[in-house]
């Protein structure tokens, strides 16, 4: 009995000792697998294909250790671990800008309430690191370069901004010269932020200036309604003088070809008259058996008097 128990005590022992070896494989095992992969986290870093990361070295960052600037460095990239180097990231993306409802002031002195926006991006993370550290901070700064560009609206006149006529709005114009202005003032601050366009998004007026507009407008439709009546009566007229002179041509012109047909008439009448007046009698007698033929010629029965001609002829 006590071999037999011995015996299997010395089993237990053994596949109690073969499964704490297996364990503290997987553990070693699992352990290992952390360290690599904290390892990786502290050796790599990984960079999206929609922003820019610059690695700072003990707080310094160089033009070298800027990544995927020109979209072209997304992906795995490896680096020393914290403190030595650490990573900052940026946006690639645009952004936009927009300032608040303000008044200005035209160039032939009229007041406009209007709003403009700005849709910039990270040109240069070096200097824009270097300038702000934050996107924040930056949207700080253009905001106060967009409201001293709003005001290059005074360089355009109230008719400028909104017309009845399409044709004669230089809204265009207006946005390339707030973009060009803003663009000139961040030159001068190298800070690292292109500017790719700058808008009107608002335009409002006072409600002065609205009924005045108004009063402009209503005036402008009536010069225009009044011109297009007054183009229309000299069309009108056009036309008339051109078909009167077209009639007077035509009745000439007949009159001319009927005079020549009474000539010819009278021609032939006058070579008529002679032979009638040499025996008028014989003349009228052809005459009317002339007409008798053409009446009777297709045996037609008439019931006439006999004393209306031709057919008195028959009586004689």
């Amino acid at each position: 009995m006590v071999q037999t128990v011995v015996g299997k005590s010395a089993d237990k022992t053994f596949i109690f000792g073969k499964t704490s070896l297996m364990n503290r494989i997987m553990q070693f095992t699992l352990g290992l697998i952390l360290l690599f992969f904290f390892a990786g986290m502290m050796f790599t870093f990984r960079v999206n294909f929609d922003e820019m990361v610059i690695v700072t070295t003990f707080g310094q960052a160089t033009e070298k250790l800027v990544f995927n600037k020109e979209g072209n460095q997304a992906g795995l990239h490896f680096k020393w671990p914290w403190p030595i180097q650490n990573v900052l990231r940026m946006d690639r993306r645009f952004f936009v800008l927009e300032d608040l409802l303000e008044q200005q002031e035209t160039k032939d002195r009229h007041v406009v309430i209007a709003k403009v926006f700005a849709v910039w991006r990270i040109d240069d993370p070096l200097r824009f690191y270097r300038t702000f550290r934050s996107t924040d901070d930056a949207g700080g700064f253009l905001k106060e370069r967009l409201r001293a560009t709003k005001a290059e609206i005074s360089r355009f006149t109230f008719d400028d901004l909104t017309n009845a006529n399409p044709a004669k709005i230089k809204l265009d114009d207006i946005q390339t010269s707030l973009l060009d202005r803003m663009r000139s003032d961040l030159s001068s601050h190298n800070c690292g932020i292109r500017v790719a366009h700058v808008g009107i998004s608002r335009i409002l007026l006072p409600e002065r200036i609205t009924r005045s507009v108004f009063s402009r407008m209503k005036q402008t439709r009536q010069r225009f309604a009044q011109d297009a009546r007054s183009q229309g009566k000299a069309i009108a007229q056009s036309i008339t003088a051109e078909t009167n002179s077209d009639k007077q041509r035509l009745l000439a012109f007949t009159e001319r070809v009927a005079q020549n047909i009474r000539a010819q008439g009278d021609a032939a009448a006058a070579q008529f008259y002679a032979e009638y007046n040499k025996n008028p009698e014989f003349a009228v007698f052809l005459r009317k058996l002339e007409a008798l033929e053409k009446s009777l010629g297709k045996n037609t029965t008439f019931i006439l008097d006999t004393h209306s001609e031709p057919f008195d002829l028959l009586k004689k």
